[in-house]
């Protein structure tokens, strides 16, 4: 079957708008070539994602501490044997023939592909948010390797990578060591918030694919946020609110969602702070970019409004 790719065209009509420079030299680096999805091989697809909803699915939730601190520790182990950015990349990048574009299912001829997806919405993204701020913090930073892409775009920026899991803050530290580095990194778990840690003033804060992990348990966090009144806060996670339950992907998406015990609830949250006119939501929408089993990766901006 004959290869397409996607070029810069697309993911501005995706994003809904035009590009800089900056991130359309990113877009040509990378191969965004793939193959269309017959028929009867989309259906073969769809009903295999049923019977593994159907089949009960491993849930989110604050008992997964060592499995993330375990899981975060194969990537600091093999930074410190290759020193290379690429040991950084979460091993759940790849793994499957299939990743998801515009509600459509696409078989990649690269496997980096979503991996190179996911970098694209970032520069795009942190250059729209974070390109005039002094701080940059994630909260839930995993092997931290957002960071270097928050970094990339803003330079001057001082960065922090924070999460729950004690091999993460090792890994920044093997990262300062042998990368020539200068990132920052604090402990901090979504399930029990840290009041005494704060942020910086005109400051940037983003989770990716990170909060979809605390299912309702979300409030806590974005109040403290509401307290600490950073410039711009950015959430790119799995959001049922913002896909389309009419839409039979973006349904097994939400499906999907429920079995993990995702985030739930958040966008609707955040709706309630602007209408009592806590925040100003600045941004939301679907990215149209997913993995093979979920459309993961919606994107909501807000600012608290005493800003």
């Amino acid at each position: 079957m004959k290869l397409k790719t996607i070029d810069i065209e697309s993911f501005e009509e995706a994003f809904g708008e035009k590009t800089s420079e900056f991130v359309r030299d990113k877009i040509l680096s990378y191969d965004f070539s793939y193959q269309e999805v017959s028929k009867d091989e989309k259906e073969k697809l769809v009903l295999s994602i049923i019977k593994k909803i159907d089949s009960g699915l491993s849930r989110s939730g604050e008992h997964r501490l060592n499995e993330w601190n375990k899981g975060w520790a194969e990537n600091r182990d093999q930074l410190e044997k290759d020193l290379s950015f690429e040991s950084l990349i979460p091993k759940y990048f790849g793994k499957l023939p299939y990743v998801r574009w515009k509600q459509e299912f696409i078989k990649p001829a690269s496997n980096n592909f979503e991996y190179n997806m996911v970098q694209t919405l970032q520069y795009w993204l942190f250059e729209k948010f974070f390109s005039s701020v002094e701080s940059i913090y994630e909260f839930g930073c995993g092997t931290s390797h957002n960071l270097f892409r928050a970094a990339q775009t803003n330079p001057d920026a001082e960065i922090w990578g924070l999460d729950w899991a004690a091999s993460s803050q090792e890994t920044i530290s093997l990262i300062n060591k042998n990368l020539n580095l200068n990132f920052n990194s604090h402990k901090f778990d979504f399930f029990n918030i840290d009041e005494q840690f704060k942020l910086n003033k005109n400051s940037g804060v983003y989770t990716f694919a990170a909060l979809e992990q605390v299912g309702e348990s979300h409030k806590d966090f974005i109040n403290y946020l509401l307290d600490q009144n950073p410039e711009v806060c950015l959430h790119v996670e799995p959001i049922a609110e913002m896909i389309d339950e009419n839409n039979l992907n973006d349904y097994l998406s939400i499906q999907y969602f429920k079995g993990r015990n995702y985030l739930s609830s958040f966008y609707d949250y955040l709706l309630d702070l602007e209408s009592e006119d806590k925040i100003e939501i600045l941004m939301s929408k679907p990215s149209f970019i997913g993995s093979q089993y979920i459309n993961g990766y919606s994107s909501v901006a807000w600012r608290p409004k005493n800003v």
